[in-house]
């Protein structure tokens, strides 16, 4: 019971348990587990970019490029797909990866060794990956007899019940908690996050590290624009407009400190099931759904809030156990 309740994401599973008792009450319908999976594939993007989000945003930056990335890597994708059909799809999930790990690493470069602000680098390459996503499309749209079944399959094919979009993201979870807490470089990200000077003392090199962090974004960044292209069986340049802020939500709603040092793979898949659940219950209710920004911003505040109550008091419990021993 201590162990369980000494979880630094305690609050946040609560919350998320009151969310889904409150679901089951007023809207049953939407426990279902046909309802469950629909809902989960439909913010199943948002995986990618929350998770590539939180690696930045543990190094103490931000990417506001995220969903500019994802509208120009699925232009890109899709509008070369739709000319060559005859080419295997697993080389448009390859490309997205690669225009991902480009766009991340100019984002790097700027930040890491130009020193730039990140806030102030990535709001000005949200708009270069913007504008290049326009020019390259030339404003048109593309429509799901344009779109190859073979790249839809990438989103949209079922494996034991499960969409595929689902599968990538369980992996990306876990490749990426693998990652921060069993590889060194993993380590380091946190390291710089937590105390920039101490790190550089230790012999950590900090321009490498927020590289690093930013390609990794960068990546993820693109691969969701090539699989939210194969899930909704559409494209435009506008893709994933505005979905840099909801990526920063799901992370300060999963504990990650937007000053840099704290965030887990585990609070971030919290904060994305509770940020699915929020969006699709106040969806389902008569009146509500014009409040939804509104009612999902007051959420958010509760249930940070709430973290912040469960995590001092286990911190508290700590240090009393300290002093017994001492």
């Amino acid at each position: 019971m201590k162990k369980l309740f000494g979880y630094r994401n305690i609050g946040l599973v609560f919350g998320l348990i009151g969310l889904l008792v409150l679901a089951a009450i007023i809207t049953p319908s939407m426990l279902t587990v046909n309802a469950l999976i629909s809902m989960l594939r439909n913010n199943a993007v948002y995986v990618f970019l929350a998770v590539g989000m939180m690696i930045v945003l543990v190094t103490g930056g931000i990417d506001l490029s995220v969903g500019s990335i994802l509208g120009l890597s699925g232009v890109v994708c899709t509008s070369l797909m739709s000319s060559h059909m005859e080419i295997p799809s697993v080389v448009w999930v390859l490309l997205s990866l690669v225009i991902g790990i480009i766009c991340g690493a100019f984002n790097g470069f700027i930040v890491g060794y130009l020193k730039v602000v990140p806030m102030i680098a990535t709001l000005g390459t949200m708009y270069i990956y913007r504008g290049f996503a326009f020019l390259l499309s030339g404003g048109n749209w593309w429509f799901p007899h344009q779109i190859s079944e073979s790249y839809q399959a990438w989103a949209a094919k079922s494996i034991a019940g499960v969409p595929a979009i689902l599968w990538i993201s369980a992996f990306v979870f876990i490749v990426a908690a693998w990652y921060l807490n069993y590889r060194t470089t993993g380590r380091r990200i946190y390291a710089i996050g937590t105390n920039v000077e101490s790190a550089k003392v230790a012999g950590i090199k900090e321009a490498r590290v927020r590289f690093l962090a930013f390609v990794i974004c960068g990546a993820l960044a693109g691969l969701s624009g090539m699989l939210y292209t194969a899930n909704y069986a559409m494209c435009t340049y506008s893709n994933g407009d505005g979905y840099e802020l909801q990526a920063i939500a799901i992370c300060i709603l999963g504990g990650v400190s937007i000053t840099g040092g704290r965030g887990t793979v585990d609070g971030v898949l919290i904060g994305w099931l509770m940020m699915s659940v929020i969006t699709q219950f106040i969806s389902l209710l008569p009146g509500l759904s014009v409040w939804q920004k509104a009612l999902q911003g007051a959420i958010i505040i509760a249930a940070v809030f709430l973290n912040i109550a469960m995590t001092r008091s286990a911190e508290k419990r700590v240090l009393k156990e300290r002093g017994a021993l001492l």
